[in-house]
């Protein structure tokens, strides 16, 4: 009996071939199941704050809001549990530790805005610079399907006193804040 070895050599190196190309594959499909494991948990571990701040920076056209009350346009800023929206027709100061919703409206294709200098560094803190300006605002409130229309008077610690055109006080908690709308180009005091 003869053996040709060339014959059983090359049947051992396509078999060789095809354990290394079956490697591979695997490997190549566990990596992508490390990277995709390794990618959700980071989008675990973010806030809505960091969210805000990766849509602003990619320039995404986002609706946010509460209820009734939606507005559409693009972050302009983020710190800590503030969002600033521009909407053309507004500027929106969005409650990230209230009861907001965002939404993706559009993609950005480039842009974006990198990280702003100056500004609030909280809710509360734009809430009092709002005392400050005396600025005529509209707050959406989960507690009320009207929004409550009016300068903030006092911004205190845990809510803000607003008064309206007609002398109606109102006092509304910070958590049930949604967002502050100030229309462009209104007069202040």
């Amino acid at each position: 009996m003869t053996y040709d070895f060339d014959e059983f050599d090359d049947r051992l190196e396509e078999l060789a071939a095809d354990l290394r190309q079956a490697t591979e594959r695997e490997l190549r499909w566990e990596a992508e199941d490390v990277e995709s494991d390794v990618d959700q948990g980071r989008r675990r571990r973010r806030d809505l704050s960091l969210v805000a701040y990766e849509l602003m920076s990619k320039g995404d056209e986002v609706s946010a809001g509460w209820g009734h009350t939606i507005v559409t346009g693009r972050i302009v800023y983020v710190r800590g549990d503030l969002a600033v929206v521009e909407t053309g027709h507004a500027v929106v100061s969005l409650n990230l530790s209230g009861p907001v919703v965002i939404k993706v409206v559009e993609r950005a294709t480039s842009g974006g805005i990198g990280t702003p200098s100056g500004g609030s560094g909280t809710f509360k803190a734009r809430l009092a610079e709002l005392e400050q300006t005396g600025e005529t605002i509209r707050v959406v409130s989960t507690h009320s399907e009207e929004l409550i229309e009016g300068r903030v008077t006092v911004a205190a610690r845990d809510h803000i006193a607003l008064t309206n055109r007609q002398g109606t006080e109102w006092f509304v908690p910070h958590q049930v804040i949604a967002m502050v709308i100030q229309p462009v180009n209104q007069p202040t005091r």
